[in-house]
């Protein structure tokens, strides 16, 4: 093999880290009009057309991602890193709660969380919370937790910056949570701690230390008055789980950005499906570790951040684990829908029942659908890949109902602002990488396929099965 001639040396591991997103990275194409939809940089997009959740999510900064790297001339070869060659990680739960660790031993009565590795079974990001601002659909918020499920594996090259197909499948496991803290401590010795039970309120009382428990659910429109439901509000206002920071709406509730006029205003959410590592006393707040001691890893952005992996949810919310085949390149990836004979426009295709818009499960009982081309695949008429033995338990998989269409739950992707035929996203590399040298900008684009979860709340919301796009902005570095 040729020897390495990266600028600096001969590299050892990639370290990819996620920023905060600015910017378009990407848009949608119709039949007759190439632009029509946005893709912002740093967001995170689900469903198909009839998606009910405001998009995008936003993807939390501060996720470090290290392979292994081998190097001929300039070209890498990417590999997945052990949680002892990566470390970072740290315990959750037991007596060495936040400490180092390099595996589950080292955290007696806990877990050793795998915070930058990618191999299988390492984390991939922070907690993901999908918040659902949707008016009066905040229970139907989840808490996303991403599990790298087969060893990370790519190619790259250091002269450009340019990183190809690099493969890193994940298991995202799902946490129906809605809101987990609908009242929150102001000032005193907690802040930011839930307080006041576990039901909103619009009143106030008192927090350790001389704060102030303050209903962090919802404003009203109209006046901004804290409110727990529409009846809070006057005649005019709607009570939304959000607030305008900034603009001639500061302060009043809102359901998006567009609802915050004036330069640099946003829209912030009050809807907590994490739980939150609070970044001015390093607890947790909410789930099962709630006042343990945790490291933020994510900017308090919004009100869903920072979280932590310190601070995990409540694992009696998990409605299962959804496979992703999820690929990162800088280049520009596109994905262009198809048409079957009983939907068009189809991005992403899962075994399904036609009139009935059913899915059928895969035969080894997990959470995900039976994938598909085309009609012909869903043959004979059931389930993929072989008939189901009743004794698995998957009642869909034996049901006399046949599933023998190829779809996705609604044609399209991400807005019913048109029926889109083509997603892209486009990367971004900057080189060459000097080893040792100076972090890069870099983009990380995907375009994958999300299988139906089989919870009713979730799939109608997110409009599952079907397609997802995220472009992770950030940084790149070889050492």
């Amino acid at each position: 093999m040729p020897a390495c001639t990266c600028a600096g040396g001969t590299p050892t591991k990639l370290s990819s880290t996620t920023g905060i997103g600015s910017g378009s990275c990407g848009h949608k194409k119709t039949d007759g009009n190439p632009n029509f939809f946005s893709l912002a940089c740093g967001g995170l997009y689900v469903g198909g057309a009839a998606v009910a959740v405001p998009l995008p999510f936003a993807v939390p900064d501060m996720g470090t991602s290290i392979s292994n790297v081998s190097c001929a001339g300039t070209a890498l070869t990417l590999s997945g890193t052990t949680p002892a060659q990566a470390g970072g990680n740290r315990c959750a739960g037991g007596s060495n709660q936040n400490n180092s660790c390099t595996t589950n031993a080292d955290c007696p009565g806990g877990t050793c969380s795998f915070l930058q590795c990618t191999n299988a079974g390492c984390l991939f990001g922070p907690p993901l919370p999908l918040p659902n601002a949707a008016h009066l659909n905040a229970a139907t918020s989840t808490c996303v937790i991403n599990t790298v499920s087969a060893n990370g594996a790519g190619t790259g090259d250091c002269s450009t910056g340019v990183i190809t197909d690099f493969n890193l499948p994940l298991g995202s496991t799902i946490f129906l949570a809605g809101d987990l803290l609908p009242n929150r401590c102001i000032g005193g010795t907690t802040p930011g701690a839930g307080c006041g039970g576990s039901t909103c309120s619009t009143g106030t009382s008192a927090c350790p230390g001389g704060g102030t428990c303050t209903n962090d659910t919802g404003r009203c429109t109209d006046n901004g008055a804290p409110c727990c439901s529409d009846g809070d509000c006057g005649v005019t206002g709607s009570c939304e789980t959000g607030a305008c920071v900034g603009g001639t709406n500061d302060g009043k509730g809102c359901i998006t950005t567009a609802d915050c006029p004036g330069t640099g205003a946003k829209c912030r959410t009050f809807i907590q499906p994490c739980p939150i590592c609070e970044p001015t006393t390093n607890t947790c707040s909410g789930g099962p570790n709630d006042g343990l001691a945790c490291t933020p890893v994510s900017t308090p952005t919004d009100g869903d951040f920072p979280t932590s992996h310190q601070c995990p949810p409540p694992t009696s919310l998990n409605i299962g684990t959804l496979a992703i085949a999820f690929v990162l390149n800088t280049a520009t990836v596109t994905k262009t829908a198809i048409d079957n004979a009983d939907q068009v426009n189809i991005f992403c295709g899962f075994c399904r029942n036609a009139t009935s818009n059913a899915f059928a499960r895969k035969c080894n009982g997990s959470p995900s659908g039976a994938t598909c081309s085309t009609d012909t695949t869903c043959a004979p008429n059931k389930c993929l890949p072989v008939p189901c033995n009743p004794a698995n338990g998957n009642a869909d998989c034996t049901a006399a109902t046949p599933f023998n269409s190829c779809g996705q739950s609604t044609s399209g992707a991400f807005t019913a602002n048109d029926i889109a035929r083509t997603i892209v996203e486009t990367g971004v590399a900057v080189g060459p990488i000097v080893t040792g040298g100076p972090a890069q900008p870099q983009t990380l684009v995907s375009i994958f396929c999300i299988p139906p979860s089989f919870s009713p709340a979730v799939d109608s919301a997110a409009n599952l099965p079907g397609p997802g796009a995220v472009a992770l902005q950030g940084t790149t570095q070889l050492q």
